[in-house]
């Protein structure tokens, strides 16, 4: 596969992946405060841990990533990112979660030349402000941020660094395995921490909590495998795709309506992720 068509399949299986996230986001959000948030995060591991070993061992890969010390660092980084994201989906309206998430490109872009030895392309960093800017019209800055909307930029950050150490651990392992170990891991540390306070799901949540396992990990998969083929500024910018999704979702679903600073923050945001796709698709032609 040539250098041109591998940047545009790393940004379609990122804006595959950016939907799967969304559609857990929204069934994260449904389920609400009706289940601990680690409780959910063991039972949506738990249930894809099976899954993903069956495929592993069909498809005849190793079980264990060679890079352990990256992978424990993307599982902590990962983990601390998933919880304070669930954190944020339950505490504000799903667009303006989604739309802060967006911030995630920014730091991964600061932080790739340190960790990855990776720098934006130039249309990258076009993205990235935009994404910025658009961010700044969300939060409101002279306003008063809620502690929700801080998580969501913790969520960000943490993020960032885990998707940089997926980058890494994509040079030598295949994507299955990496979204395996995380997952194994994951189960295990917040089974450990919901082990004394489990509630049993009744069918409306164990419903739920089956769709969140489907798209996580699916999502996951997809996030992987785009990080093969692209410099990681470039991929994760293609994630603001995303940020259409979370406001139909949010409108159709819980008739939240975002208000006109959001919707200029999101306008920011679509447009750098547009130009992002557009001038590497430019790439392809010339």
């Amino acid at each position: 596969m040539s250098v041109e068509n591998k940047k545009i399949t790393g940004i379609l299986l990122m804006l595959c992946a950016s939907t799967c996230f969304v559609t857990m986001s929204m069934l994260v959000k449904a389920m609400g405060d009706s289940m601990p948030i680690l409780e959910l995060i063991f039972l949506r591991s738990s249930l894809a841990v099976p899954i993903l070993l069956a495929a592993l061992i069909k498809r005849g890969k190793p079980l264990v990533t060679r890079a352990w010390g990256v992978l424990l660092l993307r599982a902590l980084f990962g983990s601390v990112a998933m919880f304070c994201f669930y954190y944020a989906l339950t505490n504000m309206p799903l667009a303006d979660c989604v739309f802060l998430g967006r911030t995630q490109p920014l730091f991964l872009t600061l932080l790739a030349p340190f960790i990855v030895s990776e720098r934006a392309p130039k249309e990258a960093w076009v993205a990235i402000f935009c994404g910025l800017a658009g961010s700044l019209f969300i939060m409101r800055p002279g306003l008063a941020w809620s502690l929700a909307a801080w998580v969501a930029l913790l969520a960000a950050l943490c993020a960032a660094v885990a998707h940089l150490m997926v980058r890494r651990l994509s040079r030598t392992d295949d994507p299955g395995v990496i979204v395996f170990n995380f997952t194994l891991i994951l189960a295990i540390i917040s089974g450990l921490f919901c082990f004394n306070s489990f509630q049993k799901p009744d069918w409306q949540q164990w419903g739920l909590i089956c769709g969140v396992s489907f798209f996580a990990s699916s999502g996951q998969y997809l996030l992987t495998t785009a990080y093969r083929y692209d410099k990681a500024p470039a991929i994760a910018a293609a994630s603001y795709a995303s940020v259409i999704f979370s406001v139909i979702f949010g409108y159709y679903f819980w008739g939240e309506i975002p208000a006109p600073a959001t919707w200029i923050g999101g306008f920011c945001i679509v447009c750098g992720g547009i130009w992002l796709i557009y001038s590497r698709m430019r790439c392809v032609d010339e």
